[in-house]
């Protein structure tokens, strides 16, 4: 018998194939199980569409198999409310499925406990809170946009060893490898949004979608309270231009990033990946408007140059902004740093 550590992580395995697409709902997989044997696999994949439970039963009704006293296993509180599709505890308390085991809580007001006491209440054996970190973190967008009424924001720097982001001259395509310019794309990718700044905008003239691996295009945003872009930058020519959103000012006033962030929360928006230049990462920074970074660092020494930080003082070292290591891999010739903020 394989143990719930086991079916709940294949779960998140297959809760990560709905990256990118179910945003603002979570990312949830299920596997139903039935006298040790996996006999039904779903997963939320389209927002608006069936969620991982019901995916999960009619695949094991496809194959022909009864779900009488069988065990389901998700990732997340099934849903006990009718949103876009019906509760899915109506669904398993139907099938006659008598064990359901959990992840993690859902945080959304409308669930929140209620689908394990419907199930309970049903006579169904319910256990949760297996793998509860890692699935928290699976859908840390989801829990950040019900929880802080913000999205996700994630700083994503390139730079060079000496931790340079652009020459002196702006110049900094490309300071890391190709490796780590797919990393990124998948990143795009799994984000609702992608941010800049105008003087970013000007520089590079980037697309911000998502070309080197499979998934969806972002949403790109840019910050520019002058109105002050030429209307031939490929975010306003390409076949994506009708995603790209520009934040300016009636008032020629700095526009405060969080009410940047509160606009794209109202919009559905629960994840943003911030591409630069060095003004708004510090703004972000200074405002303590971010949850993570990942640092693409290159084997490069540039010497003088920018920092992504320039513009981010500080006149005694207890104001600096504590970071805590996640993670770290090699990207090709490059080292990648994932820190998150210090609670």
């Amino acid at each position: 018998m394989k143990s719930n550590e086991f079916y709940i992580s294949e779960c998140i395995k297959l809760a990560k194939k709905g990256a990118g697409y179910v945003s603002p709902n979570p990312l949830v997989g299920c596997i139903i199980v039935k006298n040790g044997k996996i006999i039904g696999r779903g997963y939320h994949q389209k927002f608006g569409g069936p969620h991982a439970e019901v995916n999960a039963v009619n695949d094991a009704k496809k194959k022909e198999h009864n779900l009488i006293n069988s065990t389901l296993y998700t990732n997340l509180e099934p849903c006990s409310h009718q949103g876009k599709t019906p509760p899915c505890t109506d669904l398993i308390i139907k099938e006659k499925i008598t064990g359901v085991v959990i992840g993690t809580k859902d945080i959304n007001p409308s669930v929140n406990g209620r689908g394990i006491r419907i199930l309970n209440k049903a006579g169904i054996k319910t256990e949760q809170g297996i793998l509860q970190n890692e699935c928290r973190e699976l859908n840390k967008f989801f829990f950040k946009y019900f929880s802080g009424n913000l999205p996700y924001v994630t700083l994503k720097i390139a730079q060079s060893l000496d931790g340079k982001i652009a020459l002196k001259n702006n110049k900094s395509k490309y300071i890391t490898g190709k490796e780590s310019l797919k990393f990124v794309h998948k990143l795009r990718s799994e984000y609702d949004a992608v941010l800049i700044g105008k003087n970013t905008a000007l520089l590079d003239n980037p697309s911000l979608t998502v070309r080197l691996v499979k998934g969806r295009n972002p949403y790109r945003i840019v910050i520019d309270k002058n109105s002050g872009l030429p209307g031939n930058l490929k975010i306003f020519t390409d076949k994506d231009s009708d995603k790209t959103l520009i934040f300016n000012s009636l008032t020629n006033k700095d526009i405060p990033i969080v009410s940047i962030l509160r606009s794209l929360y109202n919009l559905n928006i629960s994840s943003v990946i911030v591409e630069g230049g060095a003004n708004i990462f510090s703004q972000f920074v200074k405002n303590n408007l971010f949850d993570d970074i990942y640092f693409v660092i290159a084997p490069k020494i540039i010497g003088e140059g920018i920092s992504a930080f320039r513009d981010f003082n500080i006149t005694t070292l207890s104001k600096a902004k504590k970071l805590f290591l996640n993670n770290s891999f090699l990207s090709g010739e490059d080292l990648i740093l994932h820190y998150k903020k210090e609670k």
